[in-house]
């Protein structure tokens, strides 16, 4: 998981690669919660272009972080989401409850 730079200080840009799965997820929801504490973030986007799959248990961290964002007017977007990833999503829900630019 790697940090990228962003000219706005209210934009968090993550770049996720490799698994999102019961080891990576919980990293990732600190990672998020780290950032969050930090400053008056407004807006997360997850670049996906080099993640390759979704298990249950980042697909549940995805929907937790969507439930805990919202009330706070925090918006989670995730981009550039390979096929099969997309479809685990979709096939989930969580396309309704989140923007997903798919590649």
């Amino acid at each position: 998981m790697e940090v990228l730079s962003s000219n706005d200080p209210a934009h968090l840009r993550l770049a996720l690669a490799g698994e999102l799965d019961a080891l990576t997820a919980p990293k990732l929801y600190e990672k998020l919660n780290q950032h969050l504490q930090q400053g008056s973030i407004k807006r997360i986007t997850l670049h996906c272009k080099d993640l390759t799959y979704l298990s249950s248990a980042g697909a549940g961290i995805l929907l937790m972080s969507i439930d805990n964002l919202t009330p706070k007017g925090i918006s989670l977007e995730l981009v550039e989401v390979q096929p099969e990833v997309y479809n685990i999503l979709d096939l989930l829900g969580l396309t309704k409850l989140m923007p997903v630019n798919h590649v």
